[in-house]
């Protein structure tokens, strides 16, 4: 039995923000002005050091997921994403927007590996196959989307760009609605084991 159609949207969806990262790139050179005495180098690494810190909580996931379940560490992944993400639209410390990027990381660490896994474990068959295919052309374009979002939003300013990690929040909501992540192969493997334990039971009594 495949996962209804709400489930399999609100795992496609995490597809479509696994790059949003990098929606901030188009603000550096407004950065810098913002920013004068700050080392250009430093402000460079606002897209980078999420990518970096993201690599601590790609290594531990498989620990935590096993711990605390899939459903739950995407959804703190996603909420963890969206505050540390909203943080520099509401402020112009620099340290602090440095220390959000770190924590942005460690949230996109949680989720982004899961828009593949949650595909090859729920899904079988030629429709895994297909979603599969779907999943490389939503991530480059929620990409593009989330890129030409960021552009519009630069005329207003660089804090509104940031506005953007609040798509997050929305992905979480419907991961939290419809997710319901079970691998179809598991499920069936504990219907035949349920049925042999009766079938031993009725057998010896």
């Amino acid at each position: 039995m495949q996962p209804r159609l709400t489930t399999t949207i609100s795992i496609l969806s995490l597809s479509t923000v696994t790059g949003i990262t990098t929606v901030i790139t188009g603000i550096i050179p407004q950065l810098k002005r913002t920013f004068p005495t700050v080392p250009t180098t430093l402000i460079e690494w606002l897209v980078t050091i999420a990518n970096c810190s993201a690599l601590i909580t790609l290594l531990l996931n498989p620990r935590l997921t096993s711990r605390w379940g899939l459903r739950p560490i995407v959804i703190s992944g996603l909420l963890i994403s969206a505050i540390m993400g909203l943080i520099p639209a509401i402020t112009t410390n620099f340290t602090v927007i440095m220390v959000s990027r770190l924590g942005l990381g460690l949230g996109v660490g949680l989720f982004s590996p899961h828009a593949i896994s949650l595909l090859t474990h729920s899904f079988t068959g030629d429709l895994r196959a297909r979603l599969l295919g779907y999943q490389t052309g939503l991530s480059a374009l929620g990409n593009a989307i989330l890129l030409g979002l960021a552009g519009l939003l630069i005329s207003l300013s660089w804090h509104a760009v940031f506005w953007l990690y609040g798509l997050l929040v929305i992905v979480a909501g419907g991961v939290a609605w419809r997710g319901s992540y079970r691998n179809p192969l598991f499920h069936q493997q504990r219907l035949i084991t349920h049925a042999l334990k009766r079938h031993n039971y009725h057998g010896t009594s």
